[in-house]
């Protein structure tokens, strides 16, 4: 991505957010390259497991098959557990902002992230093997979420160093260094799907039961060098961080130390009593917990449409294009627009997911219940939920105080986080009630059912089972549909709106910052509980 001279320029102008920094601060463009080099190697390592747990490949296909070796439960979770740390994201904050490392506020913090992340992924291709082997699943996931938990510290301190820039960016280009690291993140996840794609399409990676028409590549890498690919590819962003990462000047009146701690909670308590921070936090759970709950009946649906690594993979790679293309249509032509359009017309395609899955579910037509047709509705929640990070991230530059960036911004991202686990834990919760998990591969094929069946069809059982999964859909898509009808109104229109709600008086009191508390802390308790309790 090329860097312009004009957002170079556009760091000596004034602050209009809340920050105090020097106006006199022009940023170096090498710096901007190693933050950016910091979301590459999250787009690489982050973006392969994230989008291969969230597909059949890796729980069904590489530790399964589903409810032999591994149960329904563990794959809907398994995206969440791996992610953990991120719904602690604002502790992470909170002390990055007042603690530093040897001497540095973010570039130390966003370095040590990394090696300890990169050296995990060497471990993990050490023993993925042997987690195979023996049939641990779990163990493969808490590995991976050890991972995670190192470079949950650059990513947090990342956050932070691209609020703290954003603030001297102008009104009418302020995001311009979010959106890019966000188009350079899911760029690098189009990449790594495509590595994905090219080397997991083999015989090792697809299911035991194949469609005939399956797209099976005669070669493909074993799953521990799939994971010695990814360090390679991740490297030279490492590198690259070294070299050209920079702390911002420092705020003289933030407090920082062990000293600072009691100063800095005071501080963080204030930016709590903000009608601001309430319509975010309460738009973060609705949207991504409620709007953006999945189908609990998504994992026999890849079942039964049994896509092939390839076709999967090719869906997500589609899904992150588009999200990129989304987001740089975004700060073209959108970013001082009205947001709540955009959150209206990105939702409206949850419905056609819906009617997508539904018509897999009946093979509408003859020619629904297959790989290619489920790559299409499989990846649009994603693109959603990518578009809604961005939204909410921008509103964070206007109400981050200065010296405390990252300890707001993961305020917001761990309500987002958790709701997302929320989310999950409800997909979870509803898939009881529809019977989703007694749907198993060996039940469904030796019942006949599907379209690609050789077998007598038993209509009692598949119509039973058609029925469960159809049902769930319906009423996944009722409850996203209604959940963003209500939860629409918490956004802010656009930046100005946001500063608007963030100078209401009447909130800024000790109740509003204990409201604010509750709201964040319910959802979030809840969701760490019950994904843990799924997972087991």
């Amino acid at each position: 991505m090329v860097v312009n001279q004009e957002l170079s320029n556009s760091f000596a102008g004034s602050v209009a957010g809340p920050s105090t920094h020097s106006s006199d601060y022009k940023l170096d463009k090498r710096a901007l390259w190693g933050l950016y080099a910091v979301y590459a190697a999250i787009g690489t390592v982050n973006g392969f497991f994230a989008t291969y747990l969230a597909t059949p490949t890796i729980c069904q296909y590489v530790f399964g098959p589903l409810g032999v070796n591994v149960q329904q439960t563990q794959c809907n979770v398994a995206p969440t557990i791996f992610q953990m740390s991120w719904n602690f994201k604002l502790f992470f904050g909170f002390f990055l902002d007042n603690i530093s490392f040897f001497g540095s506020r973010r570039k130390g913090w966003l370095l040590f992230g990394w090696t300890g992340g990169l050296l995990m992924l060497a471990f993990n291709a050490v023993m993925v093997n042997h987690y195979r082997e023996e049939h641990h699943f779990n163990y493969y996931l808490y590995s991976l979420m050890a991972m995670c938990v190192f470079y949950t510290f650059s990513d947090v301190a990342g956050d932070g160093l691209i609020i703290e820039l954003s603030k001297f960016e102008p009104d009418d280009r302020r995001g311009y260094i979010l959106t890019s690291c966000q188009m350079i993140r899911f760029t690098m996840m189009m990449v790594v799907t495509g590595y994905g794609m090219l080397f997991m399409s083999g015989k090792e990676y697809e299911s035991v039961n194949p469609s005939p028409d399956e797209i099976v590549f005669p070669f493909q890498l074993s799953f521990n060098w799939i994971h010695w690919g990814l360090l390679v590819m991740a490297l030279p962003f490492y590198v690259m961080m070294w070299m050209w990462l920079k702390d911002p000047p420092a705020d003289h009146d933030h407090p920082r130390g062990c000293g600072g701690l009691g100063k800095s909670l005071g501080r963080t308590w204030t930016a709590m009593k903000s009608y601001a921070v309430f319509m975010l936090i309460v738009q973060n759970v609705g949207i991504q917990g409620i709007a953006g709950m999945l189908n609990p009946a998504l994992a026999p649906i890849a079942m039964i449409a049994n896509p092939s690594n390839f076709e999967s993979s090719l869906g997500v790679f589609l899904g992150n294009a588009m999200f990129v293309a989304g987001v740089w249509l975004f700060r073209k032509y959108l970013i001082s627009y009205n947001w709540r359009l955009t959150l209206i017309w990105t939702h409206g395609m949850i419905s056609i997911c819906g009617i997508l899955a539904v018509m897999i579910v009946f093979d509408t037509w003859g020619i629904s219940q297959n790989g290619w047709f489920y790559m299409f509705q499989s990846n649009i929640p994603s693109v959603i939920q990518g578009l809604c990070q961005v939204l909410s991230c921008l509103a964070v530059i206007e109400i981050s105080p200065a010296g405390l960036e990252s300890t707001i911004y993961e305020l917001l991202i761990s309500s987002m986080n958790g709701a997302l686990a929320l989310s999950a834990a409800l997909q979870s919760q509803l898939a009881a009630p529809f019977k989703c998990d007694a749907i198993s591969l060996p039940d469904w094929t030796n019942n006949g059912c599907g379209a690609h069946s050789n077998l007598t069809r038993n209509d009692a059982v598949c119509g039973e089972y058609e029925s469960r999964m159809s049902s769930a859909t319906w009423v996944t898509l009722g409850v996203n549909l209604l959940g963003v009808l209500v939860f629409l109104w918490f956004m802010p229109k656009n930046a100005a709106h946001c500063r608007k709600w963030a100078a209401v008086e009447s909130w800024q009191s000790n109740w509003a910052a204990m409201l604010n508390v509750i709201i964040f802390g319910g959802p979030f308790i809840y969701s760490i509980y019950t994904t843990f309790h799924f997972s087991g």
